[in-house]
C-alpha cells in the first residue's frame, strides 16, 4: 500500500557551521527530529560539534547563534555527532531540510569520509525549493520568512533545535499545500520536483490589497500581523493609508528586513488617534507592550534608564536619593568621562604610566593595542587638553565644554532628510558607543574621540533636564492644524484635557518606558515647531517653555 505524503515518516535535520561552505568553515551544530507523520508533534534533539584544532567561531556566527567557545567544551567530534544523528532514523528515510544544498555541502563529504563505500543514508527534500515552487511570488523564502508566512511564531531562529522545529512546522503546511496540487505521495513529489518551476512576474504579498487600501487617511498606529495574529511590527503614521501602502509600492531598493516582514504580514490592526504626535507616543508604548520581532528601536531588551550623582562621577541603572541626574539613555558617556578624569589625574611619570594609559584607553573604549600605540595615545590626549583648554573636568567645566562641542557638531552636520514615520525605528547607536576605528589611530583621532565623549555626556545631561521638565507637565500643541493638550505625571500621559496642577514626582521614579515616551514627545514637539505648528509646556519642574525658549531646549534632543 502506498503511503500518503502526510503519513510518510521523515527525518527533519539542520546544521550550523562556521562558514558558508566546507572550504570556508566547519560543522558547528547538528539538530534533528524524527516525525512519524507530518502532523506529529515535533521534539528536536541537537548537539554542538567540536571544532578542529586552531579553528574558532567567527564573530558573526557568535552573534547569529549565541554560541561561544565555552559552549564547545566536551563537545563530540563531527564524526560522533553524525553517527548519533544517523542512528535516529533508518537509511533511506526522507530528510526534510530547509535549503538542503547547505546541509549537503557539509554532511555529504563528512559521510563519504567516514563511510566511503556506503551511499548517503537519507534522501534530502528541500523545503526552500518546494516553497519556491508553491509560492513563486513570495518576496522571501528563507526559513524565518516561510515559517512566519504559515504562522510560526516561536521566537528567534538562532540554534539548530529551533531551526528543526520551524522546518517541521513548514513541512506540515507544505504537505497540505502540495495535496491541493494533487501531490500527495513521495513518488508524486519527486516527479513534481522534476518539472520546470513557475516563475512569478512580480512579488505577491500575503496581505490582501483591499485590506490596506481601506485604511483611514488619519494619524495612528498600525500593527502588522502574521497568520494566527502574532504582531510582527508596530509603526506610527501621519496617514495610516499612505504609510502602510508605501511598503507595497516599490519594486526595487526594498531593505531585506522589510521583505522578510512583508513575506509574513497577512493582516493589520490599527488604532486611530487625533495627531501624529499622539501616534508616536502610542507607538513607543505598544512596542514595549508587544515586543514585536521586527522593531529595532524603543524595545526594552538590554536597555535601562540611567541616573548619575550630582557631580557626574558615577551612574546607576535606577535612580535614588543620591543619583537624581537623569534619566539618561546610556551609561557609557559618564563611564568614559570618569576614566578620562582618572587618567588625567595620574601624574605623567614612568612609575604611573601603565595605570594612566589603562584609564585613558578605557576612556576611548579600550582600542586594540595593535591599532593604538602608547605614544599616539599620549599625543592625542595632549592635543585634546591643549586644543580644548582642559584644566579641570568638574561638572561645570564638562557641561560648558560639552555645550561648545555640541554647537560645533550641530553647525558641522546638516540634518539628514528622513521619513518621519521611520525616524525613531533605529537604535540609539550614537548613545551606545562611538564609531569604532578599524585602522591605526592617529593623535587627532584620539582628541576627536575624547571630545565626542564630552559632547555626548553634556548632550545626555541637558536632554535629561528637558525630559524631567516634561515628566510632570501640561503640554499644549497644534499639530497638523489640530489643537491638543496632554497632561503628564511621572512621564505618563494621564489626561488629554487641562486639569488641576499635578504634584511634583520623584525624578528617580522615571523608568525606561517613561524615558522613551518623553524622548519621543520631545522629538515630536521639535517636529511640530519645525513644521510651523505651536507648542507650550507648563512644567511642575521648571519655568514655562514656549517660543524661542522651547526651541533652544529642544535643540538637545
Amino acid at each position: 500500500m502506498v503511503r500518503s505524503l502526510r503519513d510518510e515518516p521523515v527525518l527533519v535535520l539542520d546544521c550550523q557551521a562556521t562558514g558558508a561552505s566546507p572550504a570556508h568553515g566547519h560543522l558547528l551544530e547538528l539538530g534533528w527530529c524524527v516525525l512519524p507523520c507530518a502532523d506529529a508533534p515535533a521534539t528536536a534533539s541537537s548537539t554542538v560539534v567540536a571544532l578542529p584544532p586552531g579553528a574558532e567561531i567567527p564573530g558573526i556566527v557568535r552573534a547569529l547563534t549565541g554560541l561561544v567557545p565555552e559552549d564547545l567544551a566536551g563537545a563530540p567530534t563531527a564524526a560522533s555527532a553524525w553517527a548519533q544523528l544517523c542512528a535516529a532514523a533508518a537509511p533511506g528515510t526522507p530528510a526534510i531540510v530547509h535549503f538542503a544544498r547547505f546541509e549537503q555541502s557539509f554532511l555529504g563529504p563528512l559521510h563519504a569520509e567516514l563511510a566511503p563505500q556506503q551511499p548517503f543514508p537519507f534522501e534530502l527534500l528541500c523545503t526552500h525549493e518546494i516553497g519556491r515552487r508553491l509560492l513563486p511570488g513570495l518576496p522571501r523564502m528563507g526559513l524565518r520568512a516561510l515559517a512566519g508566512y504559515f504562522g510560526h511564531g516561536e521566537g528567534e531562529l538562532r540554534r539548530s533545535g529551533a531551526h528543526v522545529l520551524a522546518t517541521a512546522f513548514v513541512w506540515r503546511h507544505l504537505v497540505a499545500a502540495l495535496a491541493e496540487h494533487g501531490v500527495d505521495t513521495l513518488a508524486s513529489l519527486r516527479a513534481w520536483l522534476q518539472r520546470e518551476p513557475t516563475r512569478a512576474r512580480k512579488r505577491e504579498y500575503p496581505m490582501p490589497r483591499e485590506r490596506r487600501l481601506q485604511l483611514p487617511d488619519r494619524p495612528g498606529v498600525y500593527r502588522m500581523l502574521r497568520h494566527g495574529g502574532d504582531v510582527l511590527y508596530v509603526g506610527k503614521a501621519r496617514s495610516l493609508r499612505r504609510r502602510v501602502n508605501t511598503y507595497f509600492q516599490k519594486q526595487h531598493g526594498i531593505p531585506e528586513r522589510t521583505l522578510q516582514l512583508l513575506s509574513q504580514a497577512r493582516d493589520l490592526d490599527v488604532t486611530v488617534v487625533a495627531t501624529p504626535l499622539e501616534a508616536a507616543l502610542l507607538e513607543a508604548d505598544e512596542i514595549k507592550r508587544l515586543d514585536p520581532p521586527f522593531n529595532v528601536a524603543l524595545k526594552a531588551s538590554g536597555r535601562a534608564a540611567w541616573f548619575a550623582d550630582a557631580g557626574l562621577t558615577e551612574v546607576v541603572a535606577a535612580g535614588d536619593a543620591g543619583h537624581r541626574e537623569g534619566p539618561l539613555g546610556s551609561a557609557w558617556p559618564l563611564r568614559r568621562i570618569a576614566a578620562l578624569r582618572e587618567g588625567l589625574a595620574i601624574a605623567e611619570d614612568p612609575e604611573q604610566a601603565a595605570a594612566r594609559q589603562q584609564a585613558l584607553r578605557l576612556a576611548l573604549g579600550r582600542p586594540d593595542a595593535t591599532l593604538l600605540d602608547d605614544a599616539t595615545l599620549g599625543a592625542g590626549v595632549a592635543a585634546f587638553v591643549r586644543e580644548r583648554g582642559v584644566v579641570a573636568l568638574d561638572r561645570a567645566a564638562l557641561l560648558r565644554l560639552g555645550a561648545q562641542l555640541w554647537r560645533e557638531h550641530r553647525a558641522a552636520v546638516a540634518s539628514a532628510t528622513r521619513d518621519d514615520d521611520e525616524a525613531l525605528d533605529e537604535p540609539e547607536a550614537a548613545e551606545e558607543a562611538p564609531a569604532a576605528i578599524e585602522r591605526p589611530w592617529t593623535a587627532p583621532d584620539v582628541a576627536a574621540a575624547l571630545a565626542d565623549s564630552v559632547r555626548a555626556l553634556a548632550h545626555a545631561v541637558r536632554r535629561a533636564a528637558l525630559l524631567r521638565a516634561l515628566a510632570d507637565a501640561t503640554v499644549a500643541f497644534v499639530d497638523d492644524g489640530i489643537a491638543r493638550t496632554l497632561v503628564l505625571a511621572g512621564g505618563v500621559v494621564v489626561a488629554t484635557e487641562p486639569g488641576p496642577a499635578h504634584p511634583r514626582r520623584d525624578d528617580a521614579a522615571l523608568d525606561l518606558p517613561a524615558y522613551d515616551r518623553l524622548r519621543v514627545l520631545a522629538t515630536e514637539l521639535r517636529r511640530v515647531l519645525d513644521q510651523g505648528g505651536l507648542a507650550l509646556v507648563r512644567s511642575a519642574h521648571a519655568r514655562p517653555l514656549g517660543g524661542a525658549r522651547l526651541r533652544r531646549a529642544l535643540e538637545w534632543i
